[in-house]
């Protein structure tokens, strides 16, 4: 059995060539032909090509475990029905790591006595993606099969079998999660973690705390730089990966740097180049941040082995054939990120993007108190309505529409209408007991 896991090919002109590589060294054909024909011909991003070619990577191996080959179906005339679709659909909304955490601490459980008396009773329940995730994996493989479905009878064109095609997949779509869009906030976007958390999580992460996980001076001081620049800007990791020496103004007074799109850099050896999703934008920086940054750059970076070869600001410091590298995506993800969580379990909530989201709302914390000045007079101080904030957000996070920062509005918009409701729960509750207090003093003084 072939196993396949998403790749990139580089070119010499260094663009970024996504493919489905089976573990035989060859290709998957048909998704191949799919991305070279349909994906790469109307200019879609690396990244999306990459994010499609895993969904249908989780796909397969619904052919694999149902022992089916839906090509030769197609081939045959035989289309998906109403429960080969809601099969898939099961199939696809399952959360693989989520699943592999629950079957590990299941396994690690059957060793251990333990009274039925003391312990409730276990459900199976297969963790599932939220409901985007879901939407986006089936609006894939539904774009693979239609794609494959019409290939399949390329060469005996008959009305009725397009007209077959056109119904599998009308009702493959119509079966998809209903309610995606950016209006709705799944679970995982929804979670708000406590402030408290993440300053903790940034706390740790600096390089003179005693709890950081890394051992080396000069990692501990990039990888403090690292959640620095996400926590104060709200940029995303891969833009944070992607900041260039080229792009940094880090002395007088017009202290900043530029998030650049940079896709397809031939002087970016990395394979899965990291690259900003949003629009460029130059951000202004504090003195404190310009002064990191810079120490970074003339103590540590400076002075490791083949970091002159590129321009990018984060390098691998570890001796090795990497060493003076961009720091890679998979070396953020798989090694600096998880380090950070083991130092107390209450940091595996935390994920990269939260930081975005933690940016967010300090942001919005700022215009309340700034409107608040405001209107109580103070100098120096102006209304910023919600138009100017949704232009300030809009240039900050890169969104090429204001609309696009309703999710972080809307997050500190309901923590905020809960701290509200909550206060005036309180007030109402002290002052019903000032009333009791009261009635039994007149109670007392009757007697």
């Amino acid at each position: 059995m072939v196993n396949y896991s998403v790749e990139a090919l580089v070119f010499e002109n260094g663009e970024r060539y996504p493919i489905l590589m089976g573990n035989d060294g060859m290709p998957h054909f048909h998704v191949t032909l799919w991305v070279t024909t349909k994906l790469r011909k109307v200019g879609k991003a690396e990244q999306t090509i990459s994010n499609k070619l895993n969904h249908v990577k989780w796909f397969l191996g619904w052919q694999i475990e149902e022992k089916r080959d839906l090509y030769k179906e197609f081939q045959q005339g035989l289309f998906l029905g109403d429960d080969d679709i809601e099969n898939i659909k099961s199939y696809l909304a399952t959360d693989i790591k989520r699943l592999k955490d629950v079957t590990n601490r299941t396994n690690k459980s059957r060793n251990k006595v333990i009274s039925i008396a003391d312990t409730p009773k276990l459900v199976d329940v297969i963790p599932a993606v939220g409901r985007n995730h879901h939407y986006n994996r089936m609006t894939s493989v539904i774009e693979y099969l239609t794609f494959i479905a019409k290939l399949a009878v390329k060469h005996t064109p008959n009305p009725k079998l397009n007209s077959e095609i056109k119904r599998m997949e009308t009702e493959f779509k119509s079966a998809r999660p209903k309610g995606k869009g950016n209006s709705v906030l799944d679970e995982t976007n929804n979670k708000t973690l406590p402030e408290s958390l993440v300053k903790e999580f940034i706390a740790v992460a600096h390089y003179d705390d005693i709890q950081n996980p890394f051992t080396q001076e000069n990692v501990r001081f990039r990888n403090h730089l690292m959640f620095h620049l996400m926590s104060r800007h709200g940029i995303r990791r891969g833009e944070m990966l992607a900041l260039a020496l080229t792009d940094m103004m880090l002395h007088g007074s017009n202290k900043s740097f530029w998030v650049r799109r940079t896709h397809d850099d031939k002087y970016d050896p990395r394979s899965k180049q990291p690259v900003a999703k949003t629009r460029e934008r130059k951000l202004r920086i504090s003195d404190q941040t310009a002064e990191l940054m810079d120490r970074y750059i003339t103590k540590y970076r400076s002075v490791t082995p083949n970091a002159n070869k590129h321009p990018y600001l984060f390098v691998t410091h570890r001796k090795g054939p990497t060493q003076g590298q961009p720091v890679s995506i998979s070396t953020f993800d798989n090694t600096i990120v998880p380090a950070m969580k083991k130092v107390d379990e209450k940091f595996e909530a935390i994920h990269p993007h939260y930081f975005r989201h933690y940016w967010n709302e300090g942001f919005s914390e700022k215009i309340d108190v700034n409107n608040t000045l405001a209107a109580s007079g103070a100098e120096g101080y102006t209304h910023i309505d919600s138009g100017k904030e949704a232009k300030m957000r809009k240039h900050q996070m890169g969104h090429s529409s204001e609309m696009s920062g309703n999710t972080y509005n809307k997050r500190h918009v309901s923590k905020k209408a809960n701290e509200i409701s909550l206060m005036e729960q309180e007030e109402l509750n002290r002052k019903a007991a000032e009333v009791r207090k009261e009635s039994e003093m007149q109670g007392s003084s009757n007697e």
